[in-house]
C-alpha cells in the first residue's frame, strides 16, 4: 500500500513538473481591449492585425483632408466589427484620427 501512495506520489511531482504556465500581458493602453474585445478572442486578434497594419503605414501626409482621414478612420474601426455609434466605436474612430493625422 506505501509503495503505491509512494508511485502516485512520485507521478504526480513528475507530471506537475511538465506543465506550462501561459501568460498573456495586455498593455495598459492597448487599443483593442479599449474597443471591448477580449484578450484571447479571434475578434480581439483580428483587431491587433488590424491596428499592426494601420500602424506601419504611418502618418498621412499634410494635403490629406480631415473629411478622408475620418472616413479611412470610420473605415478601419468598422473593419475591426465595431458598431457605428457606440462608445467603442467612437473611441476607436477618434484613435485611429489621431494615428493618421499628419504629425
Amino acid at each position: 500500500m506505501l509503495g503505491r501512495i509512494m508511485m502516485a506520489s512520485a507521478l504526480a511531482v513528475a507530471l506537475g513538473a511538465c506543465t506550462v504556465e501561459r501568460r498573456t500581458v495586455v498593455a495598459g493602453n492597448d487599443a483593442c481591449t479599449s474597443y471591448g474585445f477580449r484578450v484571447g478572442t479571434a475578434e480581439y486578434e483580428q483587431c491587433q492585425t488590424r491596428e499592426s497594419d494601420a500602424r506601419q503605414l504611418g502618418r498621412m501626409h499634410a494635403g490629406y483632408s480631415d473629411a478622408q482621414l475620418n472616413a479611412d478612420s470610420q473605415a478601419a474601426c468598422s473593419s475591426y466589427g465595431l458598431k457605428p455609434y457606440t462608445d467603442p466605436y467612437q473611441r476607436c474612430v477618434r484613435t485611429e484620427y489621431a494615428y493618421r493625422r499628419p504629425a
